[in-house]
């Protein structure tokens, strides 16, 4: 009798045990499915920020080469410098959404639509030479 309550005592102590373990490695299968998902939603995120940054860029320069345009149009004349340019009131300080900072490359050269000779701004770069989904720098755009 007192050998049968041994081993009853020691087969519930493997079975708590048991539990115990299987329950564990339930927690740690659950933490992997969470943090696998909260990486995939991380990355998706950061495409997500990266391409709305890439269509920001986009669209902010061609406000500037639109702006250039009208800018020669009625003055008849290229700003000679990005500050000239926002000054007379076509272009206000906005942020390159890649580099954070309004820190535009000026492009200088002639506009052929003028009279020859007279050099000033006629494009807008980005600053930043990293490489765009486009498989090109972002300066070159």
């Amino acid at each position: 009798m007192v050998h049968s309550k041994n081993l009853s005592a020691v087969r519930e102590l493997w079975k708590v045990r048991w539990l115990r373990s299987l329950i564990g490695v339930a927690a740690v299968c659950w933490l992997a499915i969470i943090l696998y998902g909260s990486c995939s939603v991380i990355s998706v995120w950061r495409r997500a920020n990266h391409e709305l940054k890439e269509m920001t860029l986009q669209n902010r320069l061609d406000h500037f080469r639109t702006d250039l345009k009208r800018y020669a149009r009625d003055k008849g004349d290229l700003p000679q410098s990005l500050s000239e340019f926002r000054e007379a009131g076509y272009a206000s300080p906005l942020p390159d959404p890649i580099t954070g900072y309004d820190d535009w490359q000026p492009q200088i050269g002639e506009d052929p639509s003028l009279i020859r000779g007279k050099k000033g701004v006629i494009n807008v770069h980005s600053r930043s030479t990293e490489v765009s989904s486009r498989g090109t720098p972002y300066n070159t755009w």
